[in-house]
């Protein structure tokens, strides 16, 4: 490409960059050589037809007719989406604590602008298969279950609370070591949270809108588990520990609290759940624990209108050690950032996850690299701000409004999800 015709890019000043460091002529890059990796590696799980994001990335063509936009916000650490901040080593390099986020290295956001300035090569093609679930890390599952019947998504432009309950039907107790979850429509489906209920009185519920008429709120019934599971958009399947798992009681229903983005259309959906199961009983189970809005140490957790305010959240005394699998924050649309940490007995700082900017649309479930074990006497702290004002994009309220608990959109929650396990030596190895 004539570096005339780059002077005349508003993104010239990346390809100029480029130039500067690596010395063009030595080596062509081509696309199936050295970007198709890169893309498949980071990108495709999102960027394909009929997934959240929207345009595909799958083809040469995909990526050759939108390569500068790639350039840019790889750049500019928009894309791919992972919001926790990372940490800089002290040769300068960026790498994140957790296993199951996309981050690019400098090399290959470098790549990616050296295979633009040498003219965007396509090379020799090269297959890359595509999986949507665990099944290409391990097995094909061993249960899957889907909607008791599917849902017809209205096409009223409105957002929808739906309460889902799926008889598992199992005729002892389960161990699953991993769980899967696929709307039909990733589109649309937004986020959604599984409980387990061992009564079976909620399965007239199925269907049904989130509030005052369910009986899912309205009988008070304390769920087995209030959060099993949980899946939101750029969220991939969730393989706990070797020899660890979690219990499904036999008999027990999921429910799920499904949200789904307004949709100018019906759209009929049939999300699936996909388990897969240990084989036997496993040695440790995997546990869960929340840190919810009760346990805002500023409360109330109230928004007033034209105000920026942080709160604060502070778990009991750890009681015994454990073993951090993952951490899952959780804030709507007024949320800025957020951080947690642990203060061990000894006054040690252990730092858990910090977001500096918060994205409603980029919300996941962090797994730890490698456990992180938190000592007994430990407390567990949170933090985050939210902005109610005018000068907050994202503010659904124009003129503002108070905003307060809910779970809506337009209300607000403060949630702070941990899966864990009984601490046993070199976890942490």
């Amino acid at each position: 490409m004539p570096l005339v015709v780059l002077l005349k890019n508003k993104y010239c000043f990346i390809i100029l960059f480029c130039l500067s460091i690596f010395d063009l002529p030595a080596q062509k890059l081509t696309y199936f050589d050295d970007i198709q990796p890169i893309i498949y590696k980071n990108c495709v799980s999102c960027h394909r037809t009929g997934h959240v994001a929207p345009f595909p990335l799958t083809t040469f063509e995909d990526v050759n007719k939108r390569a500068l936009l790639i350039s840019r916000v790889t750049h500019e650490r928009y894309m791919p989406p992972n919001p926790a901040d990372p940490i800089t080593m002290p040769d300068g390099t960026e790498v994140s604590p957790f296993k199951n986020v996309k981050l690019l290295t400098k090399e290959e956001i470098a790549a990616i602008d050296k295979w633009i300035a040498g003219g965007k090569k396509k090379g020799n093609e090269k297959m890359i298969v595509l999986n949507d679930t665990l099944s290409s890390a391990i097995r094909e599952p061993d249960m899957v279950l889907t909607l008791q019947k599917p849902f017809t998504i209205p096409g009223n432009n409105k957002e929808q609370f739906r309460v889902f309950v799926i008889p598992t039907n199992a005729k002892e107790d389960l161990y699953v070591e991993g769980i899967d979850f696929l709307p039909e429509n990733r589109t649309l489906a937004h986020h959604c949270r599984f409980m387990l209920d061992t009564t079976n009185k909620l399965r007239s519920d199925d269907g049904i809108e989130v509030g005052a008429t369910s009986e899912f709120q309205k009988l008070g019934i304390k769920m087995n588990d209030n959060f099993w599971h949980g899946w939101i958009p750029g969220n991939t399947a969730i393989l706990y520990p070797a020899g660890t798992a979690k219990r499904l009681p036999k008999n027990a229903d999921i429910v799920l609290n499904m949200h789904y983005s307004p949709s100018p259309k019906e759209v009929t959906e049939n999300s699936k759940i996909l388990l897969y199961l240990a084989k036997t009983p496993p040695k440790r189970l995997v546990q869960t624990f929340i840190l919810e809005e009760n346990s805002v140490s500023n409360d109330p957790f109230f928004i007033p209108k034209d105000t920026i305010i942080k709160f604060y959240q502070r778990s009991p005394i750890i009681s015994f050690d454990l073993s951090l699998i993952s951490i899952t924050p959780h804030m709507h649309l007024l949320g800025q950032n957020f951080k947690a940490f642990a203060i061990t007995p000894d006054g040690d700082l252990i730092n858990l996850i910090q977001i500096s900017k918060w994205d409603f649309n980029w919300q996941m479930t962090y797994q730890f690299d490698k456990m992180l074990k938190i000592p007994k006497g430990s407390v567990i702290y949170a933090e985050a701000e939210y902005d109610n004002t005018v000068a907050n994009r994202r503010n659904p309220n124009n003129p503002t409004k108070d905003v307060g608990f809910g779970w809506g959109t337009k209300d607000e929650m403060m949630n702070l999800i941990f899966q864990y396990l009984d601490y046993q030596e070199g976890d942490e190895k």
